[in-house]
């Protein structure tokens, strides 16, 4: 079988979430702003990818302290669902509304899975260090998630944001959210390279393996400095799908559905059936593996490998092209005769 190869490795980019604001009303005589939340995501079309248009709910957490201290530290939201509903954002639960208050710090963190049932576990810290503060916040708490338990077919989206409110609150707008791409994405392109006509090739019973079960991270860097620390390292095997046009001409190619897979250092495998067609009648059938070396995956990086198939993968043996030759041209045989009369 021919080595699957590594094309590239492509920052997939933060998506652009804008938040409406929340007000938290700490007495009778500060006027009512509620905090909303509205979200913007880049369309995507793989199961499980989250993106400015797909997305339609993520879940906030965050505090608020006195303005410019770490003093009277309060948790103002914990796991509160925002989803959107016929393109407007808002809370789940109108009991979770929150409001702003006058002369505060307020520190947000918001993760998603997007719809899904979330598949990660977040911790906010107890209390504030006397060094936080909302220039250069860039999250605070911890992520954790087991990849293995939900196929790594879920991205983890995370964003954050802070900011101090005045005497008057005069910036009562949106939190704008921008949500960064926390682990690792990989895909699976099969390229029918047989060179011959007529082939055409069906996949099957993708699984990949060697995959870190599960990891966590603590906020507070940049996001494409995330370090993660592996928690489980057993080598999960996840299965794989191909979404659609899986019966590949030759000279195209069907990438896989993307997998989510914990950042750090890996060495994976693939296996997978293939099915060689003949003018669309299968003409073999053959189960293959492949290694993708020793790499290290870094958080909001997607990586594309190429399997290549072409004539020498039709059977275990390797090619057997059907030839011909020439062995003989047999001969007139004995010559008859006879006599021909004319008049």
């Amino acid at each position: 079988m021919k080595k699957i190869h590594l094309i590239a490795a492509v920052a997939l980019g933060a998506m652009t979430l804008t938040g409406c604001s929340n007000d938290e009303v700490e007495s009778s005589n500060v006027k009512s702003q509620a905090i909303g939340f509205k979200a913007m995501a880049n369309k995507s079309s793989r199961s499980g990818e989250i993106s400015t248009q797909s997305i339609n709910r993520f879940r906030v957490f965050g505090c608020v302290t006195d303005a410019g201290t770490s003093n009277n530290h309060v948790m103002i939201f914990n796991d509160v669902s925002i989803l959107k509903t016929n393109g407007t954002w808002g809370y789940e639960n109108a009991q979770n509304v929150q409001y702003w208050a006058p002369n505060k710090n307020y520190y947000f963190v918001a993760l998603s899975t997007n719809n899904m049932t979330p598949a990660w576990k977040y911790v906010a810290p107890t209390k504030h260090e006397g060094a936080l503060s909302v220039d250069g916040f860039k999250g605070y708490g911890t992520v954790s998630m087991n990849v293995a338990d939900v196929n790594a077919d879920r991205d983890l989206v995370y964003a954050y944001s802070a900011r101090t409110t005045d005497a008057g609150i005069t910036d009562a707008t949106a939190v704008s959210l921008s949500f960064n791409h926390m682990l690792s994405r990989i895909v699976i392109d099969f390229f029918n390279n047989i060179g011959s006509n007529g082939y055409s090739l069906t996949i099957s019973n993708i699984e990949l393996s060697g995959l870190n079960t599960a990891g966590s991270v603590d906020l507070g860097s940049e996001p494409s400095a995330l370090k993660w620390n592996i928690t489980d390292d057993t080598n999960a095997t996840v299965t794989v799908d191909i979404p659609s046009n899986n019966d590949i001409a030759i000279g195209l190619s069907a990438d896989s559905d993307s997998k989510f897979i914990i950042p750090g250092e890996q060495t994976l495998a693939i296996s997978f059936d293939v099915e060689v067609k003949l003018n669309k009648v299968v003409y073999s059938k053959r189960s293959m593996k492949g290694t993708i070396s020793a790499k290290t995956y870094k958080p909001g990086v997607s990586y594309k490998f190429t399997a290549t198939i072409d004539q020498s993968n039709i059977t275990p043996e390797g090619a057997k092209p059907i030839e011909f030759k020439v062995s003989t041209v047999n001969g007139w045989g004995t010559d008859q005769t006879d006599d021909v009369e004319f008049n």
